[in-house]
Order: C-alpha cells, then structure tokens, then sequence
C-alpha cells in the first residue's frame, strides 16, 4: 500500500518513485481498489514522492538485476558456508549505493565473511537485515489452507495478536497442522474470524 505525496498526480500503469524504509525505489501502479488478491511480493509500500523519469526506469532495471544477483549469490554462500539462514530478497535502492538484503533465522547469525564477499561481488555497501518468520511468508507469498492468496501478502498493513484460544473458541481442532499457517505460527485469520468483545457499557447514574 503507498499513500500519495502532496501535490503528486498519478495514473494507473503510471511509474512513479516511492520512498520506501530501503530508499528510493520506481514502481507501477497497478490499481486504486481493494482488495488485492494476488501475493504481494512484487508490490511496495511507502510514499508516491514524483512521477518515474525513463532514466530512472532503465536505472531501476539495471539494479534489479544487481539485485537478482546478489541474492542468488547470498543464497549460494550462505549455503557453502554452512549458515542457518534463509536469504529472502535484496534491493538495490536509486539513491543508496547499497544493498539490502533481508534474510530469516531462528538465532543469530554470524555473517561477517557473507557480507565482505557480497559487497566484493557487488561493489557496493551491503545491509543484511534479519526478519521473522512471519516477515518471511509476507515477502514470499503464497496459498493458505483455504486456497486463497495469503492474507499477510495481500490486505495486512502488520500483524495482529493470535492465541490459541481464538482456535478453541472457534471450535477448531488444536492439531497444530491443521491451525498454523506456512510460517509455522497460528494462521493470521484465527484474530479475523475472532469475535471482539463489546465494550462495557457505563453503570446508570443514581
């Protein structure tokens, strides 16, 4: 999801320059609508600050493809070095001379070795940024149980609290295979299907 900067026009299939946490990046807008029902991986989120120049569009493809590289290189070494982690993606911002690259692990990591060889291969500065699980599912997309696109790759603009007693109120089975999502935690839509209690209501005066 972006929000429109002041004084900014925009149009659908327009490229435009959205600040992102990582930095600049361009984008297409693709619709104004929701709700969005496909993995949102290919999607950003930030601040529509300009209109994309054709120099800035060819740009952004020359560093997608820095950045391409740089994370099947993560993922090569990672591998050979014998890391517990699991690269996700990288980006290459227009106006960083930087490499982000994000990656999942249960503990922490030393990648001192990873980060000097990425940034010899890419001649740049490189920022590896570790996330969670659930982080992960949302950046990489996919189908929950119910056969639909994952709701945290789609709608969710963050996570919400999810207990197993939402499962029992629901009546659901507490078979973990059957109420955890591909993250390995409990399924995002257990706090959507939950009923929120009323507020209680003031005692009447005497």
């Amino acid at each position: 999801m972006c929000a429109i900067g002041e004084g900014v026009e925009v149009s659908s299939g327009a490229d435009v320059v959205v600040a992102c946490h990582e930095g600049e990046r361009v984008g297409r807008i693709a619709r104004f609508e929701l709700p969005v029902l496909r993995a949102a991986n290919d999607r950003l989120a930030g601040t529509i600050v300009r209109s994309a120049t054709p120099g800035e569009v060819a740009r952004s493809a020359d560093l997608g493809a820095v950045a391409r590289d740089a994370i099947r290189f993560c993922r090569d070494r990672a591998r050979e070095l014998g890391l517990a982690m699991r690269p996700v993606s990288a980006v290459v911002p227009l106006d960083r001379d930087t490499v982000v690259i994000t990656f999942a692990a249960e503990e922490r990591v030393d990648f001192r070795e990873l980060l000097r060889e990425i940034g010899r291969r890419t001649r740049r500065r490189v920022e590896l940024r570790q996330i969670g699980v659930r982080d992960q599912a949302k950046a990489c997309g996919g189908w929950g149980p119910c056969g639909r696109v994952l709701c945290c790759s789609t709608f969710m603009a963050k996570f919400n609290s999810v207990t197993i007693r939402m499962a029992k109120a629901q009546k659901l089975s507490l078979n973990p295979a059957r109420i955890s999502g591909m993250c390995g935690r409990l399924m995002c839509c257990l706090a959507h299907e939950a009923e929120h209690p009323h507020p209680p209501r003031p005692a009447p005066h005497a």
